[in-house]
Formats: structure tokens, C-alpha cells, sequence
């Protein structure tokens, strides 16, 4: 993984090579790094997917692309009240890694700390997060910007002592999209007495399978962030500790630095992995909720 001061310079390099015949960019010694992506729910088990890291300047093929795929690890899985248990490989092509590493007798509960330990060639990563209390939803509704389009929107009681971390997943039937985050990635709801109205914003599934392509219902000219009144998202809210929040607060600034060339972000991304890259998240569920302006 590049350093994102070092990922300015070369955008800058690139936009000035107009001026210049040649510019060419050596890549320094680098070191691949295994990269988890993991997270387990109340109430379900644990998925888990491993990778190992690229250059910034490797060359892409299908080839590199299958060698970045790790399936030959052994993930260990431990909870706070005991229960250990060897993760199972499964393959899922509609996904990217296709491999995945499931839990199939332990189940994420309120309140507990779970461990993964991630053993290959010769190396130990460790990571551990806990599942809090999930946020408690008191309404839910479609806010219509026009006659045919509109924002899903979800009420989300604030504690009186503390803060939580609100962290949803979102699908559009229309779309034919797997679950994915919101716009956002994760929120920090302040404590207090009131309520907050939460406005889901429409934000492209980033899908990578084996299985291509699928044709997007909503075109590059439908408003922008919104929804069809005919819609039905699917609605997952959720929770996160403080510490997974500051992991995937720092991923989605950095996805949002990509998506647009005049934003640089110089925090860096987070990772709650020793040993290694990535993140490893416990989220309370709380009722999936399904809003439409139907």
C-alpha cells in the first residue's frame, strides 16, 4: 500500500506529463503485505477475506489478479465467553476475493470480544473488535425530492451517556445489488435526548466478481444520490465500537480522495490488524427495515 502523500505527487506527475516526452516511474523495493477484510454480526458468523497487497506500479492481468487471492491460510476464531473455532473456506463467485473464510458454529453476541488469529507462511496477523449494543431505530421514512424521486431516511434515538457509531447496509431492489455501506461508511451519533433523522444517500455498489458486469438500473443522468419512489431499499442499521469506526471512517475518505482528482487526503488509513493491513469489524444488528415512497 502506497502512502497517500507519496499517491499526490505521482496524480501530480501524471497531470503534468503533457509537458514533458517521457516520464517514467521506478517502483521501489516492495514488500507484500496480507491484507484482511473481515467482520462478524450479532446474531451470524463470522466472513473473513484475505488478499495480499500489490505495488502501486504492478502490471494487471487475470494472472496477478488470481495470485493476490489467498486461500491456503488457517484463520482461528476465539470469543471472549470461550469458544474457538478453525474458520471453513468457502467459495462465493459473486463476490471479490471468491474465497471466504466462514465461521460455522460461533455466532456473533451483544457484548462480546472475538479474536481471529491468521496463520500463513510463517507469519501471525491478530486482530480483536467487540460487538456493542445496537442503535435503537424509532421511524423510518421516504422523503420525496419530486414526484418520482426521493431519500430512504431512518430515525436513530441518541443515547443519553454516550456516543455510538452508526454503521449501515444498504441494497436497492431496483439496482439488483448485493448489501453494501452507505455513502458515509460509519457515523459517530453524539449522546443526548433527541432523535436524528439519518438520510441514506444512493452510492454505486462496488461490485468485483467473476460473474460480470450486470446492467445498472439507475443511468449516469437519474439524480444524483437519489432513489425511485418504485424502490425498495433495504435498510440493515448497525453499530461498531469506536475503534472499527476510526478504520472505516478512514477507508471511505480515502475512497472518496480516489473518486474525486481535486481531494487529498493526507490522514492515511487505519488498520486495526497486527501483523498485517485491513480491518476486522464486530457489528450489533438491529431490525432490517425496508423504506419505499410506494
Amino acid at each position: 500500500m502506497i502512502d497517500n502523500k507519496v499517491f499526490g505527487l505521482l496524480a501530480l506527475i501524471s497531470l503534468l506529463a503533457s509537458c514533458v516526452k517521457d516520464v517514467e516511474l521506478e517502483q521501489g523495493s516492495y514488500e507484500s503485505q496480507i491484507v484482511i477484510d473481515g467482520y462478524i454480526e450479532s446474531g451470524r458468523g463470522a466472513y473473513i477475506y484475505i488478499t495480499r497487497s500489490s505495488p502501486f506500479l504492478a502490471e494487471y492481468d487475470s494472472a496477478s489478479i488470481r495470485g493476490s487471492f489467498v486461500n491456503n491460510a488457517k484463520v482461528t476464531l476465539s470469543s471472549s465467553s470461550g469458544e474457538k473455532e478453525v474458520l471453513t473456506l468457502f467459495r462465493n463467485d459473486s463476490f471479490f476475493p471468491p474465497f471466504i473464510y466462514r465461521s460455522v458454529s460461533i455466532s456473533g453476541e451483544l457484548g462480546m470480544e472475538y479474536l481471529i488469529e491468521v496463520e500463513l507462511a510463517g507469519k501471525k496477523l491478530r486482530a480483536v473488535t467487540t460487538i456493542p449494543e445496537p442503535p435503537e431505530i424509532s421511524g423510518y421514512r421516504f422523503k420525496l425530492e419530486n414526484d418520482t424521486t426521493g431519500f430512504p431516511e431512518i430515525m436513530i434515538s441518541q443515547r443519553r451517556d454516550k456516543a455510538q457509531y452508526f454503521f449501515a447496509m444498504v441494497r436497492s431492489s431496483l439496482e439488483n445489488e448485493n448489501l453494501h455501506p452507505t455513502l458515509e461508511g460509519a457515523i459517530r451519533v453524539q449522546a443526548g435526548s433527541d432523535a436524528l433523522w439519518y438520510t441514506i444517500q444512493r452510492v454505486r455498489e462496488r461490485r468485483m466478481s467473476y460473474e460480470g458486469e450486470h446492467e445498472p438500473y439507475y443511468k449516469p443522468d437519474f439524480p444524483r444520490r437519489q432513489y425511485h419512489i418504485d424502490d425498495e431499499v433495504l435498510v440493515i442499521p448497525g453499530a461498531i465500537d469506536s475503534i472499527s469506526y476510526r478504520v472505516i471512517l478512514s477507508l471511505f475518505k480515502d475512497l472518496s480522495a480516489r473518486d474525486n482528482p481535486f481531494n487529498f487526503n493526507n490522514t492515511g488509513i487505519e488498520s486495526n490488524i497486527e501483523g498485517g493491513l485491513g480491518r476486522w469489524t464486530g457489528i450489533a444488528r438491529a431490525r432490517p427495515i425496508v423504506v419505499s415512497g410506494k
